[in-house]
């Protein structure tokens, strides 16, 4: 019988790919990361989070109904280090960093790979909607079969050589289908609410990371000060909300002068950009510097995948065109590049020339 540990969050997702590994005749072993201090939030946002003791006691109590062994890794450090500090240094430097794909690169799957390693466990497994499979005897990842779930955009910096090792449950299924098989069997992960907010930041409250911001000019895009901005750590590219300009036509965050503290606004067209440079590479197929692939790209979670052609300028720099203009491409975002419905690799938006 093979030996598969799983990340348990205590959310229904979590809860159900463990059911279905335990329903495949796998020995299964429950693993829940406790990823920062509670102490850092405020009780009524503790109750929301992913590492609150309340979502802990979910996954302790579901492995209890499925009859496994169930585990509360500390990795406050790692995640610290890896996740923490390079979110709060982005955002710093004017950037818009995706926190879950450093978690699953960075923490996640190294951190269960290593306890797996220890346990003499086979695989690791998540409840993430994505599916592996083989292409030309190598594991890849591709798109679940629920397009409004797919996750898969979250999962392109795992390394490689992890991929053997892993299964992904319940990316052959619909979310629905998810909740009313949780339902049928009685756990009280069916009924939870999704997570809409980042783990750590309950609710956007970035205040609580930063503390006092310094505010700045905010200028259109023929350089002229039109008003004043709260704090670089407020707006993002492609921002509507909250700017504080009154204009007979809706305005938009376009750049962000990090060196200057100054936020750029403008028209929705000046938010539209056919060229784009990475870094942070990661493939998961053959490359070669010089190599040009022609591909789809998506560049945030809920983009529709775009035409372009993929330039390898090195291990881990490529610069992308796009076939058209795509809106508010967002430096610190991720890239994520797919032949269909497999994912072929991905990287973090450095630049927008």
């Amino acid at each position: 019988m093979s030996k598969v540990l799983v990340a348990m969050s205590g959310g229904v997702d979590s809860t159900m790919a463990a059911f279905l590994l335990v329903e495949r005749g796998f020995d299964v072993i429950g693993i829940t990361f406790k990823n920062f201090d509670l102490n850092e939030l405020t009780p009524r946002d503790a109750k929301r989070n992913c590492c609150s003791i309340e979502l802990i006691n979910n996954a302790r109590q579901a492995c209890g109904m499925l009859g496994i062994p169930h585990y509360v890794i500390d990795r406050t450090e790692v995640f610290r280090r890896k996740v923490l500090d390079n979110f709060r240094d982005s955002y710093l430097r004017g950037l818009t960093p995706n926190p879950c794909v450093r978690c699953n690169s960075l923490v996640r799957w190294p951190e269960l790979i290593s306890l797996a390693n220890q346990m003499g466990a086979d695989y690791v497994a998540t409840g993430h909607y994505a599916r592996i499979g083989k292409l030309g005897g190598e594991n890849r990842i591709f798109r679940a079969l629920s397009a409004g779930k797919d996750q898969s955009y979250a999962l392109w910096g795992i390394e490689a050589g992890y991929l053997k090792r892993t299964i992904l449950p319940i990316g052959d299924y619909e979310k629905s289908d998810i909740r009313k098989i949780a339902a049928q069997h009685g756990f009280a992960s069916a009924e939870q609410p999704d997570s809409q907010d980042i783990c750590f930041v309950p609710e956007g409250k970035y205040s609580d990371l930063f503390g006092k911001t310094t505010a700045g000019d905010i200028i259109n895009v023929k350089g002229e000060v039109v008003g004043r901005h709260k704090g670089l750590i407020n707006y993002t590219i492609g921002q509507r909300k909250g700017i504080g300009i009154a204009n007979q036509h809706p305005l938009y965050v376009v750049n962000i002068l990090t060196d200057q503290n100054r936020i750029v606004i403008g028209n929705e067209r000046d938010l539209y950009k056919d060229r784009m440079e990475l870094g942070e590479c990661n493939w998961f197929i053959s490359h070669y510097t010089g190599m040009i692939l022609n591909c789809k790209a998506k560049i945030r979670y809920r983009h529709e995948p775009s035409d372009c052609s993929v330039e390898i300028k090195g291990p881990d720099r490529a610069i992308v065109d796009f076939s058209r203009p795509q809106r508010a491409i967002t430096p610190g975002q991720s890239a994520v590049f797919y032949d269909n419905d497999m994912v072929l690799g991905g990287g973090v938006i450095v630049s927008v020339p």
